[in-house]
């Protein structure tokens, strides 16, 4: 170990060291993530630790590193930041927000959940999403502005929505790590609002996201003030849904959040007497009752529960297209703190 505490040396690790410190104290900021990003110099967003450790994550093998080494590294890594994880949610009623990485920020959905997150963190509650563009990053917008007037959020919008669509960058990096520079560009040009928007936010309100270089290729949302990156996705996903006491919001969203969606859903069915059931609010009734009718599988599958589930989710269970009937649900629920707050 040197003298910076970086692991230095081991089989797949790109120039003899590695790109990120496996053991934290803290989980990340986004001027930690993206030190060194500067819109006016093309490319920078490239030699961030952020795209850097994405770049090693992809050449050591994706979600199955290709050496012990580099599994033994993420492991390091994801276990430490989780334990950090706890002491940024201890005391908070942190509720989710779940959506589609694709939703445009010219469209009225996005705007829409921007204004739940805005509402939910006026409340007092911590949102927490996956960090990543659409659904996610406006949650955390909404959240950051929501100790402003409401005005600034409108003019935020204005802002992002020159760039609405998050471009296709699944190939940015190659399987032996190196990166298309034109995609680097693109990303480095779509990223670049946000980045700016984000940094002239004074006295953003708290919010955590829980992002993965899984979805690397994503630049993650620079509007949470506690980013819990992790290599692994399934820690990750999990991770999500169980410090999420106070209860998920899902919002437009495609196979990711129908994943979210079943996997709430599995833990609250087993919830031991209902006492550990957290809200699930839909929004949007036609979404997902007839785009994805997801709500009468649901129903269907709580029919069948022990009769004290059937309770809970009778009583938390809400679809509606209401954001403020929404954030009053989840601010009238009494949760348990998660057991991974310290």
């Amino acid at each position: 170990m040197s003298g910076d505490g970086i692991l230095r040396h081991g089989p797949g690790v790109p120039d003899g060291g590695l790109p990120f410190q496996p053991i934290r104290n803290t989980v990340y900021t986004a001027e930690e993530l993206f030190a060194g990003y500067q819109p006016s110099v093309q490319g920078s967003y490239g030699a961030t630790m952020d795209f850097r450790s994405y770049q090693w994550f992809v050449k050591t093998g994706r979600s199955t590193p290709i050496d012990p080494y580099a599994a033994m590294m993420r492991a390091l890594h994801d276990s430490s930041v989780t334990f950090d994880v706890g002491a940024v949610i201890a005391g908070r009623r942190v509720v989710g927000i779940m959506g589609g990485h694709q939703l445009p920020r010219d469209s009225a959905a996005y705007r829409s959940v921007a204004e739940l997150g805005r509402d939910l963190a006026r409340r007092d509650m911590l949102v927490c999403t996956g960090g990543g563009p659409g659904a996610m990053e406006a949650g955390h917008l909404g959240a950051a502005l929501s100790g402003h007037p409401d005005a600034k959020l409108d003019s935020a919008i204005s802002v992002l929505r020159a760039m609405p669509k998050m471009p296709t960058l699944i190939n940015i990096v190659g399987p032996d790590g190196t990166a298309d520079p034109g995609l680097v560009q693109i990303a480095h040009d779509w990223f670049a609002p946000a980045w700016e928007m984000s940094r002239a936010i004074v006295d953003p309100v708290a919010s955590i996201s829980i992002p993965t270089w899984h979805y690397g290729h994503e630049p993650t949302s620079p509007f949470a003030t506690h980013i819990a990156k992790l290599f692994q996705n399934s820690i990750r996903e999990d991770g999500l849904l169980t410090i999420a006491r106070q209860g998920i919001v899902f919002t437009q969203g495609s196979a990711g959040t129908l994943h979210e969606v079943f996997q709430d859903a599995e833990q609250n069915f087993y919830a031991a007497g209902g006492s550990l059931f957290s809200p699930m609010v839909f929004l949007d009734k036609q979404y997902w009752s007839k785009t994805l009718p997801v709500h009468q599988l649901v129903d269907a599958l709580f029919a069948t529960a022990d009769p004290a589930i059937v309770k809970a989710f009778e009583k938390l269970v809400l679809v509606t297209d209401d954001i403020h009937e929404a954030a009053e649900h989840l601010d009238a629920f009494q949760a348990d703190e998660s057991r991974l707050a310290r």
